[in-house]
């Protein structure tokens, strides 16, 4: 069986995902074809590029003009958080007519691998992910997001994005008195659950000290005043 082939590229390539996704994608094979294309020993940078095309079966119309954009990305996108997408994945949106839900899934997708990057899990919170979804390295106001991202911004619509992650893209999720909530691909849902709800338990155990902390201070203030 072959081995599964990635591209990874820089979350910000995807602003803009939902107005014009074969741009998108476009862009996303360029830089991607360069990245490989400057790990590879022998050729000049055209002829190594060719080679990483064909090394993930792209057809390019223009290699030139793709190498050339490859290379502009790539230097642009230095800082940018990443995400990684299957090569079968990308090329059934980029040979296929999507919906525009099929298309923010995948948005959805992508902006929690982008967040989890290499950790097993992580919380996060809908303004974050949503944030990311429109192609932001940084979370914004939602108000400041892609106008077609601010739509799905409601509970209905985020609810409706996380169920279809989990039943067709392997996403678990927990939110069980949560601010946010836990995201993990790797975990199966009771590792999830249980390292969510051990966080938790440390969390409110802090706070308890400080609490206790803030007590006693005040306690031993009273008590100094009465010497």
């Amino acid at each position: 069986m072959d081995t599964p082939k990635y591209f990874n590229f820089p979350i910000t390539l995807l602003k803009g995902f939902l107005t014009d996704s074969k741009a998108c994608l476009d862009n996303v094979s360029y830089y991607s074809l360069y990245q490989h294309s400057i790990s590879l020993d022998l050729g000049g940078e055209l002829d190594k590029f060719k080679s990483s095309a064909s090394f993930y079966e792209i057809n390019l119309l223009d290699t030139e003009l793709a190498f050339r954009e490859g290379r502009r990305l790539y230097e642009n996108s230095h800082n940018a958080p990443k995400c990684g997408l299957n090569l079968d994945v990308f090329l059934e949106y980029r040979d296929n007519e999507k919906s525009e839900f099929e298309k923010v899934t995948l948005l959805g997708f992508l902006a929690i691998k982008s967040i989890l990057g290499k950790k097993t899990y992580s919380k996060v919170d809908n303004k974050y992910w949503l944030s990311r979804m429109s192609g932001e390295s940084k979370s914004k106001e939602i108000s400041d997001l892609d106008p077609k991202i601010q739509k799905y911004s409601n509970e209905y619509q985020t609810k409706k994005i996380k169920t279809e992650l989990k039943h067709n893209w392997s996403l678990k999720t927990y939110s069980r008195y949560t601010r946010g909530f836990y995201v993990s691909f790797k975990l199966d849902l009771e590792a999830l659950i249980f390292e969510a709800e051990k966080k938790r338990k440390t969390v409110k155990e802090k706070q308890s000290k400080l609490e206790e902390k803030a007590i006693l201070e005040k306690v031993l203030s009273r008590l100094n005043k009465m010497i």
